[in-house]
């Protein structure tokens, strides 16, 4: 057979398979480190209704990392996406999953208290995902575009 036939093949078999098996994966779930803080890739669901979700996505040592997203009766309602200890991404959805906004937040910690404050430009959409606003943000207070 070809390599390139074979090739083919052995990628649809790939897609086939996780499109029929999609509980596999490739790495543990809702482990806790040796303090008892979630650590690693987590799934969450509610429950009340435990098919569906309410959290998936990474931490470290009980903090919040990489990529997380948050759902409101099983539908995405606001997605984080973690640059570093202070800087996050976010964007948020309405009840039918369209993009309502998204921007940057810094992350500000003290002592044990975590806060976050939009920082930088956001952008607000329609339910069409037509841009409706724009604003810029410096710690939380909007600045003045003019």
């Amino acid at each position: 057979m070809p390599k390139h036939i074979r090739t083919v093949l052995l990628f649809l078999l790939v897609v086939a398979s996780t499109e029929l098996f999609p509980q596999i994966c490739l790495h543990k779930k809702n482990q806790f480190d040796s303090n008892c803080k979630k650590h690693g890739y987590w799934i969450e669901v509610s429950k009340l209704n435990p098919d569906k979700k309410t959290f998936k996505g990474w931490y470290k040592h009980g903090q919040e990392t990489k990529r997380c997203t948050y759902y409101n009766d099983g539908v995405k309602c606001s997605k984080f996406r973690y640059i570093n200890d202070s800087l996050m991404r976010i964007r948020r959805y309405d009840s039918l999953g369209n993009l309502e906004y998204k921007g940057s937040a810094l992350l500000l910690k003290k002592n044990d208290e975590l806060r976050f404050c939009w920082d930088g430009k956001f952008v607000f959409y329609d339910a069409h995902r037509k841009i409706i606003r724009k604003v810029e943000y410096f710690r939380g207070v909007e600045q003045d575009l003019e």
